[in-house]
């Protein structure tokens, strides 16, 4: 009987373990689903239409100030230098929000798509998805606030 037992036992043991590493599998395997599904929602272009001439615009803007420089004082030199600088740094902050905002949206498609159970609640996403327009909608603002400005020397 104390033979039998630990068959039974070992046997019980032997499928716990195969459930375990199947389970572990299939985790593993929807985990690198939900990445490749982040991945080709928010990054296969590797860089946002905008960034092109954002990058360009600022080019300008620090040629137009070098050009300037011995018109201005040496404060108000710097500070539009640092305005300058500030506009690339919230740039990419706003960039960084639209990342993670995609993320989440990204995301709660996934678990939707994934989930039958709530492919009829269409609008299972619409927090996430107003949240990722939000963030676009800021960087467009942005863009076209900063495209206006110029540099110009006083009359």
């Amino acid at each position: 009987m104390k033979n039998g037992s630990m068959k039974r036992y070992s046997y019980i043991t032997m499928m716990m373990f195969a459930s375990a590493c199947t389970s572990q599998a299939n985790t593993d395997s929807l985990a690198e689903q939900k990445i490749k599904f982040i991945e080709d929602e928010c990054y296969v272009v590797t860089e946002s239409p905008l960034a092109g001439p954002f990058n360009a615009f600022m080019v300008e803007r620090q040629e137009e100030l070098k050009t300037l420089r011995d018109e201005l004082s040496q404060e108000n030199y710097a500070q539009l230098d640092f305005a300058l600088q500030h506009f690339s740094t919230h740039w990419d902050k706003l960039q960084t929000e639209r990342n993670l905002a995609c993320e989440v949206h990204a995301t709660c498609q996934f678990i939707w798509l994934k989930s039958p159970e709530l492919q009829s609640n269409t609008d299972f996403c619409d927090g996430a998805d107003f949240e990722y327009s939000v963030t676009r909608a800021k960087i467009i603002t942005f863009f076209n606030d900063i495209e206006r400005i110029e540099l110009q020397r006083a009359r």
